[in-house]
C-alpha cells in the first residue's frame, strides 16, 4: 500500500512539473535565432527608410492577429507603436498568440505605400 502512495506521489508530481514547464516554455516557429542586431519598434514605425531590408531582432507584444491561420500579426511596443510582421513564407499557420510577448527576426520591406515586417523567425513567451 505504501508503494501505491509513493507511485502516485510521483506521478502527480511529474504532472505538475510538466504542467508547469509548458505553460512557461517559450513557442519557437520559422528558422533558429541567428542573434541579429535588435531595433525597436518605435525606430522601425518612425524610421522606415533607415532599416529597409536590413536583418534586424525586434520586440513588443502581439496585438492584432490573421484570424484565419495566424499568419500574420501586429508587434507593439509599450509606447503604442505598432508594425506588421507576415510570417507566412516561415511558417504559413501559427497559433493565435494575442496579448503574449513575442521577438521576431527578419527584415522591413515595403509593401506598396505600407511596411511590413517579413519574419524568419518567431518566439512567443
Amino acid at each position: 500500500m505504501k508503494t501505491i502512495f509513493i507511485l502516485c506521489g510521483l506521478i502527480v508530481a511529474g504532472l505538475a512539473a510538466w504542467f508547469i514547464l509548458s505553460r512557461t516554455r517559450a513557442d519557437h516557429y520559422g528558422k533558429p535565432f541567428r542573434g541579429l542586431p535588435t531595433a525597436e519598434v518605435a525606430q522601425l514605425a518612425d524610421k522606415p527608410g533607415a532599416y529597409l531590408k536590413k536583418e534586424v531582432r525586434v520586440e513588443g507584444v502581439v496585438g492584432r492577429q490573421c484570424p484565419a491561420k495566424g499568419c500574420w500579426f501586429f508587434l507593439k511596443d509599450a509606447g503604442g507603436k505598432e508594425i506588421k510582421v507576415e510570417m507566412g513564407d516561415a511558417t504559413p499557420t501559427l497559433p493565435a498568440r494575442t496579448g503574449k510577448a513575442a521577438t521576431v527576426e527578419g527584415q522591413l520591406i515595403q509593401f506598396g505605400e505600407a511596411y511590413e515586417f517579413i519574419g524568419t523567425a518567431v518566439e512567443f513567451r
